[in-house]
Formats: C-alpha cells, structure tokens, sequence
C-alpha cells in the first residue's frame, strides 16, 4: 500500500510531467516533476512503497500524454479506451525500472559527489530501452516537453539526449534547495540554465549566419477530408474534386515539388499501369509530387501491403518509400497476429508490413527523404536518412483519428527532428498541423487544425 502523502506526491509528479508536453505547453513543469519523487526516495519508506510511487506517477503523466489514443475514431470506443488503458499500464512500468537501475547503480557507485549524474543517466538509460522493439515509443521522450524553448532545445543539436539529460539535473538540483535549503544548488541551476539559453543562441546565431547554396520550393496541400469522409464511396467524387483543386492551386505556384499527406489518395498509384498516376504525371510538367498511398508488393508468393509514399516527376519517373516504424495496434498487430487481424475500421487493407529501405530522392539537385507519420518520432530512422545524404526531410501524416491535441505533439517532433539533424523538415498533414521547420527550430510556416488550403514557402538548403 501507499500513505496518502506519498499518493499525492506521486499524482503530483504524474500530472506536472504530463502538462509539460504539448498540447498543454507547460515545459518547465518539466524541470520539477521528479521533486515528488525524489522526496518520497529519499524518505524513510519500503521499497514497495517507492516502487508503487513511480509507478502511480508514471500511469497518471502517460494517461495525460497520451490520452488522444482513446479518441481514436478508427475503432470502436470499447477498443480505442482498451488500447488507451493497456498503453498507459504497460509503458508505466519503465518509470519503475528507472527506479530500480538507479536504486541498483547507487549501490554499485557509492560516491555521492556525482549522484546527481545517475539520476539523468538512468532517464537516458530508460528512453533508450524505450526505443526499440516492436511496442517502442520514442514519442514519449522528455525532449518532447521543451520543444517549445528554441535556445533551450538547441541542445539536442548536440547530442539528441542532452536536453533530457539537463532537466533531470534541474530537477535534483531545485530538490536539494527546496528540501536541504542548500542555496548553492538553486546558483547551480541557474548556471546550467543560464549557460543553456547561452549556447543554444550561439547555436542560432551560427545557422543564421550561415552561405546557403541551394533552395527548393514547395507547395503543401492540406485537404482535410476526414477518414470516414476519405472512405465513404457516396463522397468519392467530392473528395477527388478537392484534391483536384489543391493540385492546380499549387501548380499555379510553379513549385519544385508539391506534398500531399498521408494516405492523400486511397487507389494504388505505383501500380505500373495506373492511368490515375499517369494523369497526375502529365500536370506536374517541371513539378514532382510526394503522396500518400496504399501498396501491394507480391514478395515471391506472398502479397504484402505497406503504407507508402510515392514519389513522381512530370517525366514519367516515379518510386516509393515504405513507412518503416508502424503503429503497433493500429497499423500492425504485434505478439498476437493469429488473433487479430484488423482494429481500424477504415482501413480495408488490414495489417501493413514495415518498409525497409531508408532512400533518399532527388529534386533538381537537392537530396531528400520521406517519413510517413509515426516514423517522425523515431531519431535513429531520421538520422539513417540524414546519413545517406538526405538535405531535407518530408514528414506527410494523417492525424484526423486522434482529435485535436496529438497534431500538435507530431508537430513538434518534426521541429525536433529539424534541431538534431540540422535539416529543415516539412509537414503535410491531413487536417493539420502543417509546415516548414528549420534547423534553427524557427517555425517559416504553420497551418492552423483544419484549415483546407494549400501553403507555400522557399526553404534554403546549405
């Protein structure tokens, strides 16, 4: 059991950790969150006490974080607050193993001079666990909390964990004022923060200065057609007028490429002979597209659909990229495929497989690579795509079945992305929020939710 001063604390550090993200936008609730906890360590209680603390905290701020996921309306409500309970009482239990890595190193290293270094590198420990494997969930990440202080998040330019890593030691650090009254822990935080809000203007002030030697310029196109809208066959031609409209309006801009969202078209493009494609082809002229599409791929016997992305020029040349990082129990079913074969009710293709090439593309002379939704809150994806020569990143996604908050959390991993892999990236997304973000961190556009239009902008390349 829990005392009821331990089970406030402990709801307490849930819910400042859980404002901190977006869409509440509270990061430096972040910079305090774990004062709770470190209180209830630190106190004369069992284990088990403490073990029930992290976990309570955990369940609360991920019920807080995640709590789009109940909204899904690509299911039914008794699955989407399944999946949304399930999701928050599994991912609890890594703030618990958080607890027993630190628990376990203190006793290994006995010194206390640097126990204030164990408590953020056992968080870096436990985000780095969290991000791998089938169930992984980078989108969880404390980064994504300061996403909103440009000097501060600059730090992740130099090391994706480094933000992280600092406010946890905030944390520590403003415990021992509050609890100690030692004062020379609140001069140590305010060095630390000083200092971050310092480099990080450097880190700005160097990217603006920079000589850019190439440019693009894009059209994005937000259609903001809803899926049981995208799906229903008494609104086909409705929705083909729409996409239409948005395709001749960014023409008339004469872009270097146009980009659609996910899932933009529901009939399969990279079929050799699609007529649809080749009439998409004979508008673009000096223009390439990027949309989203469904894709069948015969791998010897067996068909295997993926969420893709095409890729095609006014010349006849066109490809795909598959998206990678699926969304487990919504896009694939993981550990228990015999028994499920399908959870959302729009999608009529079933279970998608993970693409696995990480390509890039070329527009004029400008490298470039596409991630598709849930791919974006993958660092490690984005960065093999930095790494085989990709300038610039397009993010297209589809956020209408999850309300109104979580758009605003997958834009703001587009700007982290941006910020650790110095590239501007750019968002289409179906009913928002839409964009272009440069490695500064600094927004050049940005929709609002819903806003049917088309948005343009001429991104420098260094």
């Amino acid at each position: 059991m829990i005392g009821k001063k331990n089970l406030v604390l402990s709801i307490s550090s849930g819910i400042l950790f859980g404002l901190s993200f977006p869409p509440f936008n509270l990061g430096f609730l972040a910079w305090i969150f774990l004062i709770p906890l470190l209180h209830i360590y630190y106190s004369e209680v069992d284990f088990r006490e403490k073990f029930l603390s992290f976990y309570i905290a955990s369940f609360v701020s991920h019920a807080l974080i995640t709590h789009w996921v109940a909204l899904n309306s690509g299911t039914s409500i008794q699955v989407a607050i399944f999946s949304y309970l399930a999701l928050c009482t599994f991912y609890s239990f890594y703030w618990v193993l958080y607890l027993i890595l630190f628990h376990l190193a203190r006793k290994v290293i006995s010194f206390d001079k640097i126990e204030f270094l164990l408590w953020p590198a056992m968080w870096i420990v436990i985000e780095m666990i969290r991000s791998i494997g089938p169930m992984a969930a980078p989108w969880l990440n404390l980064s994504l909390s300061q996403s909103n202080y440009d000097r501060l998040i600059q730090l992740i330019s130099i090391n994706e964990h480094l933000s992280a890593f600092v406010v946890i030691i905030f944390n520590f650090m403003l415990f021992n004022f509050i609890a100690y009254r030692r004062k020379k822990y609140l001069v140590y935080f305010l060095s630390i923060l000083i200092s971050s809000i310092i480099i990080g203007q450097l880190i700005i002030l160097k990217y603006n200065n920079l000589v850019f030697s190439k440019d693009i310029k894009i059209s994005i196109a937000q259609p903001v057609i809803y899926p049981e809208e995208k799906w229903n066959p008494m609104l086909k031609d409705r929705n083909k007028q729409i996409m239409n409209e948005l395709f001749e309006e960014s023409l008339s801009k004469n872009p270097d490429i146009i980009v659609w969202p996910e899932a933009a078209l529901t009939s399969f493009l990279a079929a050799p002979a699609s007529n649809e494609r080749k009439k998409i082809q004979a508008k673009l002229k000096e223009s390439s597209i990027i949309a989203g599409i469904p894709q069948r791929v015969y791998d010897n016997t067996e068909l295997k659909i993926y969420n893709s992305a095409i890729f095609i020029k006014g010349d006849g040349f066109y490809d795909t990229y598959q998206k990678i990082f699926l969304v487990p129990f919504a896009e694939y079913v993981p550990f228990f495929k015999k028994w499920f074969s399908k959870i959302n009710q729009y999608d009529e293709m079933g279970s998608f497989s993970p693409g696995d090439s990480y390509k890039t593309f070329k527009v004029n002379d400008v490298e470039m690579s596409i991630l598709i939704c849930y791919d974006s809150s993958s660092y490690n994806l984005a960065k093999k795509m930095v790494d085989n020569g990709a300038e610039i990143i397009f993010v297209i996604t589809n956020d209408s079945y999850v309300g109104k908050a979580m758009p605003y959390q997958h834009f703001q991993h587009a700007k982290l992305r941006a910020i650790e892999l110095g590239v501007p990236v750019v968002q289409s997304a179906n009913n928002g929020i839409s964009g272009v973000i440069l490695p500064s961190g600094e927004v050049l556009i940005k929709s609002d939710i819903d806003q049917r239009s088309t948005f343009d902008a001429l991104v420098k390349i260094k």
